[in-house]
């Protein structure tokens, strides 16, 4: 299926925050000076037309007492594992969701006094023949070698992730690739993990819950579906947690979910047991101690329930 897009109409994809750390020396420890920055939104979230050029500002934190020397890298960024990570890579031209090539900063090394942040501006040219759809880049920002105190230092990176969508027909395509929780287990809470897999070519968000039933069909739980993107051509796992402890017996997990700006359903059921047995097992013992000793005193209980009567009715 596909759809047209405009950028009014535009669901935008967070995805958070991008923290490469980067050891410069690995030698004196004790003479180390950790120099860090941090960066501020982790995120931009931005719709475009083909041709058009947008411009935004970005926030970089000294957070150590000295001044230091920062340098700007842009690059691509794609979806690494199934939990939300990315990885940053080089910009290509045959990458269909480049955004990097796209982006142009105003400084690319400064100063930045101690205690103290830096505005930085960055543009993006979106080109007239832009392919419709997601573009995925990040903005990179690193402490420049040397300077600050002691010599040998510690530096890192960080980076604001760039999403970007490009006006225009693009697919969307999702499904659920599997979900399941546990087969067994002794407690809660148990977690359910559904897989959802996008196969078209726009980043997606599926919204919905999780309907959990006991075995009399009984509503145990309605989990709300968290609600995270899944970048085209990536399989995101999304966990669900029933918080419940005390579980018994067979359980039937059921998703009602839709996608999408025609809101497209997804539905899929799993099952999972949850068995206290060593509760369940000591209780059982006692039980059967309780019923071996009444019914060795079965002769007993009734003769005195018999006088009890007897001694009543007189």
């Amino acid at each position: 299926m596909k759809i047209r897009y405009s950028p009014s109409s535009f669901i935008a994809f967070l995805v958070g925050g991008l923290t490469v750390g980067v050891i410069m020396s690995p030698t004196a420890v004790m003479a180390q000076a950790v120099k860090t920055l941090t960066i501020s939104p982790l995120t931009f979230e931005l719709t475009a037309n083909a041709g058009e050029t947008i411009s935004n500002v970005l926030k970089i934190y000294n957070n150590n007492d000295f001044n230091i020397s920062a340098n700007i890298d842009v690059e691509d960024f794609a979806p690494a594992g199934e939990t939300g990570q990315a990885v940053v890579t080089e910009p290509q031209e045959d990458n269909t969701y480049s955004l990097a090539r796209w982006i142009t900063v105003e400084e690319e090394t400064f100063e930045i006094e101690a205690q103290n942040f830096r505005p930085i501006t960055f543009h993006v040219n979106v080109p007239l023949n832009a392919e419709p759809g997601g573009h995925y880049g990040t903005v990179l920002a690193s402490i420049a070698d040397g300077g600050g105190e002691g010599g040998v230092s510690v530096a890192s990176k960080v980076g604001a992730l760039l999403l970007l969508q490009v006006a225009g027909t693009a697919k969307e395509s999702l499904n659920v690739a599997s979900m399941g929780a546990p087969n067994f287990s002794e407690y809660g809470p148990v977690t359910i993990a559904t897989r959802f897999q996008n196969t078209g070519t726009v980043h997606l968000k599926p919204r919905g819950f999780i309907l959990v039933q006991n075995m009399f069909g009984q509503e145990t739980a309605k989990l709300n579906l968290d609600q995270k993107n899944v970048l085209p051509n990536s399989v995101r796992r999304i966990e669900s947690k029933l918080d419940e402890k005390w579980l018994w017996g067979k359980y039937t997990a059921t998703l009602t979910a839709i996608y999408g700006s025609t809101n497209e359903p997804l539905s899929y059921t799993t099952t999972f047991w949850v068995i206290p047995w060593r509760v369940s097992l000591a209780v059982g013992l006692i039980l059967l101690i309780v019923f071996i000793i009444l019914y060795r005193a079965r002769r007993r209980i009734f003769l005195a329930l018999k006088i009890l009567l007897k001694g009543e009715h007189s």
